[in-house]
């Protein structure tokens, strides 16, 4: 074996191995919240649920990640890797830190609103904001976006996670125990 071989090898072992690490801790976390001791309720999920699902999205992106790092890492050739850095020099990118505050700031208007317009309607608010922060400009697109992750989250936490959550003042509430009837939350 040439070095320039086992450069590589190396190479893919080092960019694989803390994927590897995690899907290890990810597969002994999933084998202790599968062994979780409770009392069965009907209709009610159990207390390993939540960390499982978690841990299968964990466990599924530390696998995407070993194998896609297995099979990157020193394919790229030197023409692409000087063509990337010309790039960077000719092309900077580009960093707003004052949108990183706007969106801090947009967070705590969040926190504010919510007890007043409800959750829905506050995730609407929030999620668009963060959106047209982040340059998003197709406005129609980002409105329905963010109607669609209100809900979800709405849906998440009251059907799934059983989380009571601000419906807001009037007249705003009536739109969250309308949300929460069509859910079939009582």
């Amino acid at each position: 074996m040439n070095s320039g071989k086992a450069i590589t090898l190396l190479d893919r072992c080092r960019a694989t191995l803390p994927y590897l690490v995690v899907l290890a801790i990810g597969a002994f976390l999933y084998y202790a919240a599968e062994n979780f001791e409770f009392e069965q309720s009907s209709g009610r999920i159990g207390p390993g649920a939540w960390p499982k699902l978690i841990l299968i999205l964990m466990l599924a992106s530390a696998l995407w990640g070993a194998v896609s790092s297995a099979l990157q890492v020193g394919k790229a050739d030197e023409l692409d890797a000087n063509a990337d850095q010309m790039e960077a020099l000719v092309r900077p990118p580009e960093i707003y830190p004052w949108l990183v505050w706007l969106a801090v700031v947009a967070t705590l208007g969040y926190l504010l609103i919510l007890p007043v317009l409800g959750f829905f309607l506050g995730t609407i608010v929030y999620a668009f904001v963060l959106m047209y922060l982040g340059h998003y400009r197709e406005l129609v697109h980002a409105t329905v976006l963010s109607v669609a992750i209100a809900f979800a989250f709405m849906f998440m936490f009251m059907r799934v996670v059983y989380v009571a959550l601000p419906v807001g003042i009037a007249p705003f509430d009536r739109l969250s125990y309308a949300l929460m009837a069509a859910m079939g939350v009582h």
